[in-house]
């Protein structure tokens, strides 16, 4: 009995916990670089930033999260670890997953998908290469959206119905799945201090068999009113990498 006693809380601790939705957060990185000098300097994915990168993948990954529409959403699921991004442990990925992943999550340059994994992977109940693997594609597949769109903006405001349009025209089941965020950053540059679209958000359901992502669920769904998310005017600007 008491043997049975010890095991039970291990056997609860492997389970993964109750989530809802994934959310994959993708960022708008020139003005992610922007929010802060050290960003520029110490941030090798702000380094590496150049016009024909940001061009050809607008939209790069953040992360891939599972969260409960209650917003009381899990994390560090294998308990919190101490110390920087580049202190965790190493991802063992399959050669093809890590490579697409460089392209897709430049921040991984600066250990940002060890981050990503400890924080939200690690609640999602999927292996780290099915987890990543799922991250990249979608990213890919909202790029294809609507990365031909932002791209052509860069350096200029864009209307957040146009983006939507482009949803509609090219992947119409993203559409009501997609919420478009914007902030002022904390450049001490003054001309730069204006709303920006800062990350794009898209909302994906739980696929019950198998635990990865499914098909694109309304934002209205997470208990989000509107596609916008402090873009004044329904307007957002896309900051320009060369700047």
């Amino acid at each position: 009995m008491l043997f049975a006693l010890l095991l039970a809380p291990l056997a609860s601790c492997a389970e993964p916990p109750r989530f809802d939705y994934y959310l994959l957060a993708l960022s708008v990185a020139p003005a992610f670089c922007e929010d802060e000098p050290r960003r520029k300097r110490n941030y090798a994915q702000c380094r590496a930033l150049s016009g024909p990168a940001f061009a050809s993948l607008p939209l790069t990954l953040h992360g891939l999260w599972p969260n409960r529409t209650d917003r009381r959403h899990p994390s560090f699921c294998n308990g919190e670890p101490p110390g920087g991004f580049c202190r965790l442990p190493k991802l063992d990925l399959p050669a093809d997953t890590r490579t697409r992943l460089a392209r897709v999550m430049p921040g991984a340059a600066d250990c940002l998908d060890r981050y990503q994994w400890a924080k939200h992977g690690s609640c999602s109940g999927l292996a780290a290469a099915d987890y990543f693997a799922a991250s990249a594609a979608l990213t890919e597949r909202v790029n294809r959206a609507i990365g031909g769109e932002i791209a052509r903006h860069t350096g200029r405001e864009v209307d957040l119905t146009r983006l939507r349009a482009a949803l509609a025209r090219n992947d119409p089941a993203l559409l009501d799945a997609v919420t478009f965020d914007c902030q002022t950053p904390r450049t001490p540059d003054p001309a730069k201090r204006r709303p920006m679209l800062r990350e794009v958000r898209v909302h994906f359901e739980r696929d019950p068999a198998t635990g990865r992502p499914g098909e694109p669920m309304a934002y209205t769904r997470a208990g989000h009113r509107h596609y916008n998310s402090g873009c004044p005017g329904g307007r957002a600007y896309i900051d320009s990498p060369l700047d």
